[in-house]
C-alpha cells in the first residue's frame, strides 16, 4: 500500500515537471519569434525608409549580388536593413550570368558582413540555380565570407529526375554543393 502512494506521488513529480518544460520551451520559443521578426524596429526608429531599395556586393568593378527590395527600413547604427518584397539575384565570378536568383516576402541584410536572411510566411520561397535546381524552403541565410546558404527549416530540392526533402541545409554556390542536414529522403523520377 506504501509503494502506491510513493508511485502516485513520483508520478505526479513527473507529470508537473514535465508540463512546467513544456511550457518553458513554448515561452522560449515565443520570446525568440518576437525577437527574431523585424528586430525592435519600435524601439529604435528607422534612420530611414526607402522605397525601390537595391543593395549591390561588388569586386573589382563587377557586381558580385544585388538585393532589391520595394521597401527598405534602414537602421545605419546597426548597419542592418529591413526589407520588403525582395529580388536576389547572385551572379558567376567570372561571368555575369546568374547562379542564383530569388524571391522573399521579407529579409534583413548586414551592411558590414554583407550577409543576408530571407523569410517567407506564406508558402516557401523558390531559389532558383543556374544548373537547373530549384530549392523550396521559407527561410534562407547568405553568409558572404564563405558564399554558403543555409536553413534550419524543412526544405525541397528539384531537378533534374530528382527530389530531395529533409530539414536543414547548407549550400555552396560555387561549386553547387548542397548537404540536407537531416530526415533525407531522395526520390528519383524518369
Amino acid at each position: 500500500m506504501g509503494h502506491n502512494w510513493v508511485r502516485w506521488i513520483l508520478t505526479g513529480i513527473v507529470l508537473v515537471m514535465g508540463m512546467f518544460i513544456v511550457h518553458r520551451v513554448v515561452t522560449h520559443m515565443e520570446e525568440r519569434a518576437s525577437q527574431s521578426s523585424v528586430q525592435s524596429s519600435a524601439a529604435t526608429p528607422a534612420d530611414a525608409w526607402i522605397d525601390g531599395f537595391t543593395y549591390r556586393q561588388t569586386q573589382s568593378g563587377k557586381t558580385k549580388w544585388k538585393v532589391a527590395a520595394e521597401r527598405a527600413q534602414v537602421f545605419e547604427s546597426e548597419h542592418r536593413a529591413n526589407l520588403e518584397t525582395v529580388f536576389v539575384e547572385l551572379l558567376g565570378n567570372e561571368t555575369a550570368t546568374r547562379e542564383m536568383t530569388v524571391e522573399a516576402e521579407t529579409g534583413t541584410i548586414d551592411t558590414v558582413t554583407n550577409n543576408f536572411a530571407l523569410d517567407n510566411e506564406k508558402e516557401m520561397m523558390e531559389v532558383h540555380l543556374a544548373s537547373g535546381y530549384t530549392i523550396f524552403s521559407t527561410h534562407l541565410t547568405w553568409i558572404e565570407a564563405s558564399r554558403k546558404f543555409t536553413t534550419q527549416t524543412p526544405v525541397v530540392i528539384r531537378g533534374h529526375g530528382l527530389t530531395i526533402t529533409g530539414i536543414g541545409l547548407v549550400g555552396t554556390i560555387d561549386n553547387e554543393e548542397f548537404k540536407v542536414l537531416r530526415d533525407v529522403q531522395v526520390e528519383v523520377s524518369s
